[in-house]
């Protein structure tokens, strides 16, 4: 169980859904250090899922990690609107693609004006695919991560083919996700976010 005391100190105990009740306690201006770090260890304490996931896993942003007042205006945004669900992952191909919300169609554009998604219903829009391996992670080359790679041809080279996802299983069917963006040939963590299995 979780317990917040008065200064937003939090103390966890180890069970399946950590991850999410830490970003459900998560205050940028109060307690922003304490839960990032704690979501850095669960990640380094994390393993390379295997098997690999396959097919759609939910998806929750539980923090990002730019800058104070950047993380808090986002997750004050993203209260409002999230229109990430998660991801779609083909396991033998080693290759998938980002669900969002229908109505993420006008902002996508506005963003990526030449960007077509892979696939856009009523329904669902698919976007962004990315390719997966195992391998180190670049910031924590001692923990095997599954990582989901955005750089090829097929994504738009504004922001989308700079970012690395990297992620660890936690516990069973659940993961943890460590967004990283290349900026002048270095990786900087920017965000976690998680996926289960439905």
């Amino acid at each position: 169980m979780v317990k917040q005391a008065q200064d937003d100190r939090i103390e966890l105990a180890d069970d399946a859904r950590e991850i999410e009740v830490l970003a459900d306690r998560l205050r940028p201006a109060t307690n922003r250090a304490e839960v990032l770090a704690r979501f850095d260890e669960s990640f380094r304490s994390g393993v390379a899922p295997d098997p690999r996931p396959d097919g759609f896993l939910p998806g929750r942003l539980l923090a990002t990690s730019i800058w104070s007042p950047v993380d808090g205006f986002i997750r004050r945004t993203t209260s409002l609107w999230m229109p990430w669900q998660g991801k779609t992952l083909d396991r033998e191909a080693a290759t998938g693609v980002n669900r969002f919300l229908p109505n993420a169609r006008m902002p996508l554009k506005a963003i990526f004006p030449k960007y077509t998604p892979q696939y856009s219903g009523a329904d669902r829009i698919e976007a962004f695919p990315f390719r997966t391996r195992i391998a180190p992670g670049e910031l924590d080359p001692g923990v095997d991560v599954l990582k989901i790679d955005y750089d090829f041809e097929a994504n738009p080279d504004f922001i989308v083919r700079r970012v690395l996802d990297e992620v660890v299983q936690v516990a069973p069917g659940r993961y943890l996700g460590k967004v990283l963006f290349r900026a002048r040939g270095d990786y900087h963590p920017i965000g976690f976010f998680s996926l289960r299995t439905p």
